[in-house]
């Protein structure tokens, strides 16, 4: 399902844009019993709801596959047949609006409708349905019931749109929660993706005293260069782009692979960048005016994610023109999130010296989302390996660090040459794995007794000081089993 509502969600951007183990129960050797493990998880793009609560409940995202393609193919038809390529362009806009209004902020940074999420706020036992997934989020919350006991897993749903401080509270409820019920003193924090940087805000904002260990799988804890490209106005497709990430997903698809093939050959991924080059040139005002800008540009943590404080006052100058045109509630909002991710770095080294067991786990060896300039970077098909290792130089999808490449510490550079942690902000304790997919640990795979290992180790903590997993691994994208190079 996150593999569908990814592709939806990139196909809705690039339209916007161009229109507009079977994890043990049983416990691993030398390792003691864990601490209430919450888990964190990632943007919930597709659960969103409106009227959450009431007998009107529904999903504000609820279009489908088909209704895409329809909108996209009316746009066609408008601009091959009619010629009227500014009436085509114009229509798929206002298409694109309509899927998603309901996700639109106001000034404020609050949500412009009713909306919000389902919460589950007690342990997982109290929700044996959420248990059956094998998947993602919802794999990991089956694994570590499995492994801990439900009684002993929380689970944070919040609304991916808001101000990741306002949802620093829904963790917090969630940790004083977990240890009231079970006796502990202290949590693992488990985040995933966007769950990132909803982490470090909680972290700023209460603290880390009843934190044990905290794992970030996928995550957004140092950002995101999609949401920096798309706020500072660098949105770009190219063909390449397109038939590198779609490629991605027909591994073991000899069909899908062929057509998309006979695509590239017959010129399909070259017409529709001609396009989409048209509509940037064109129609890119109207789009950020009547799409981005009041589904994103009002989104607090969307502004949260901008790797550094150079981009963002860019980013403010392109989306508001300056300063002084910004709703100052919202503008105080997005300064303190800068201010906290400018901090982020030396509180994660304070925990760890306070002892505080933290690791990093960047999946890194596929192509991005090909709508913004920095999308040619090796990533996991969803955030970019260099945001997720925590700011490691890695190299572009389908290329290495070259020949010449002189490394810091070389013992710190992958065996592939794709990677050189010596530029992480925590690279001793941060993992590289090549091949798996975004928010891996899929129910009954290595990647997911890997996780619990992490979650249960009482050994040394720096990444490869098990030889079973090493600091760089492959996996397969499928089955993500891991070995090592």
């Amino acid at each position: 399902m996150k593999r569908i509502i990814s592709l939806l969600l990139s196909a809705v951007l690039i339209f916007s844009v161009t229109v507009p183990a079977f994890a043990s129960s049983k416990s691993v050797s030398g390792l003691s019993d864990c601490d209430p493990v919450i888990l964190i998880r990632g943007m919930d793009f597709g659960n969103v709801m409106l009227d959450v609560g009431t007998e009107n409940e529904r999903k504000v995202n609820n279009f489908s596959a088909s209704t895409i393609v329809t909108g996209v193919a009316a746009t066609l038809i408008k601009w091959l047949a009619a010629g009227d390529k500014n009436a085509a362009v114009d229509s798929l806009i206002e298409t694109a609006y309509s899927l998603l209004k309901y996700n639109s902020m106001n000034e404020n940074g609050d949500p412009a409708y009713n909306t919000g999420m389902i919460k589950y706020p007690f342990s997982m036992d109290n929700y044996p349905e959420m248990l059956e997934g094998t998947d993602n989020e919802m794999g990991m919350l089956h694994t570590f019931s499995d492994v801990f006991g439900g009684d002993h897993v929380y689970y944070v749903n919040y609304d991916w749109r808001l101000d990741p401080f306002v949802v620093a509270d829904e963790i917090n409820d969630a940790v004083r929660l977990a240890t009231e019920n079970t006796g502990h003193k202290k949590v693992n924090l488990v985040c995933a993706s966007m769950g990132g940087i909803m982490t470090v805000a909680y972290l700023t904002k209460y603290g880390y005293e009843n934190i044990g260990r905290c794992l970030f799988l996928s995550s957004t804890f140092c950002g995101s260069q999609i949401a920096t490209d798309v706020l500072t106005g660098k949105i770009d497709i190219t063909s390449q782009g397109l038939y590198n990430y779609l490629s991605s997903f027909a591994e073991g698809n000899a069909l899908l692979k062929l057509l998309l093939s006979a695509a590239k050959l017959g010129g399909i991924f070259s017409l529709l960048t001609r396009i989409t080059d048209y509509i940037l040139e064109n129609k890119k005002t109207d789009m950020y005016e009547k799409v981005l800008k009041p589904i994103f540009g009002y989104s607090p943590c969307v502004w949260g994610l901008i790797a550094d404080s150079e981009d963002y006052e860019e980013a403010i100058k392109y989306m508001f023109g300056s300063r002084e045109n910004v709703n100052p509630v919202f503008l105080s909002r997005i300064d303190s999130l800068r201010n906290m991710m400018d901090n982020r770095t030396e509180l994660l080294n304070r925990m760890i010296d306070d002892g505080v067991k933290i690791s990093v786990l960047s999946n890194y060896g596929s192509p991005l989302i090909p709508v913004y300039e920095s999308s040619d970077f090796s990533g996991d098909r969803t955030l970019e390996a260099y945001n997720t290792s925590g700011f490691a130089t890695v190299a572009r999808f389908g290329e290495t660090l070259g020949d010449n490449y002189q490394a810091a510490r070389p013992e710190l550079v992958s065996p592939d040459n794709c990677v050189d942690l010596s530029t992480a902000i925590l690279p001793e304790y941060t993992y590289m794995i090549r091949n798996a997919p975004h928010v891996a640990a899929s129910y009954g795979t290595d990647y997911s007794d890997f996780v619990v290992y992490l979650l249960k180790n009482t050994g040394d903590f720096k990444a490869g000081s098990n030889e079973k997993y090493p600091q760089f691994m492959l996996s397969d994208l499928k089955t993500q089993s891991l070995k090592s190079y």
